[in-house]
């Protein structure tokens, strides 16, 4: 009987081998952007609720704010984390140190940050922008705002007197929570008295925020709050 192995059986072989080979590149392949941005999404709606609408006072509804603010504050995030590491561990280049986005403090948000590819960074922030603020559920029609304080005039030339932001990088503020608005100012304005972070402390740095809120008393600050939290957060013509 002869041991040699029939052309066929080389040929069906091959087949077999060809296939597998190939649906095991397809499984390794890495995930779509889409794919991605949609695991990404999943891991925001942790702290910032379901369809990006927070139920947490100190955490701020994402769905439905600018796009460009969003992807300003990751990258702002990205960088602070970069810096970290880099004053930890020596010169270490992520692609975020070279942005001109000044760095933004929070422990959270910075290890969430760090690890987003660059590449990911603006598909996310327009997806969530993409999101509804108010969830897409129908509701009561929302109660008269809060008597617009005087202390708001000061923020409407940025952000409204409606709360929509007239800039692509200036955040909307209306019905975002009052404890969450009311603790930005202090943060800002405590950069702005000169107040130096202690390790593992959220702090904020901004320019034009630090020179409008450094003179704010506690009541405006509680003002401002109470009233951008009282609008609804589809602008006027919502």
């Amino acid at each position: 009987m002869s041991n040699r192995v029939p052309l066929s059986v080389f040929v069906a072989l091959s087949m077999i081998l060809t296939v597998g080979s190939s649906v095991r590149a397809q499984n390794a392949a890495p995930a779509s952007v889409n794919a991605q941005v949609k695991a990404a999404l999943q891991n925001c709606y942790q702290c910032h609720g379901v369809g990006g609408v927070s139920v947490i006072p100190t955490r701020p509804t994402l769905a439905g704010q600018n796009s460009e603010y969003i992807r300003r504050q990751l990258m702002a995030f990205k960088h602070t984390a970069a810096e970290t590491l880099k004053d930890r561990d020596g010169d270490v280049d992520d692609g975020a140190s070279a942005t001109s986005i000044p760095p933004r403090n929070d422990p959270v948000m910075e290890h969430m940050a760090a690890g987003l590819p660059n590449q990911l960074i603006t598909p996310i922030a327009q997806a969530i922008s993409s999101l509804p603020c108010d969830g897409g559920a129908a509701k009561a029609a929302r109660p008269n705002p809060s008597p617009q304080p005087q202390a708001v005039e000061a923020c409407i030339v940025c952000h409204g007197a409606d709360g929509i932001g007239l800039q692509s990088q200036v955040p909307n503020l209306a019905g975002q929570h009052r404890a969450y608005l009311r603790r930005q100012l202090l943060l800002i304005r405590e950069t702005a008295w000169g107040a130096q972070p202690r390790e593992g402390e959220a702090w904020r740095s901004h320019p034009i925020m630090e020179a409008k809120s450094a003179r704010l008393k506690i009541a405006d600050i509680d003002a401002i709050a109470r009233y951008y939290s009282s609008l609804d957060c589809r602008g006027a013509g919502g």
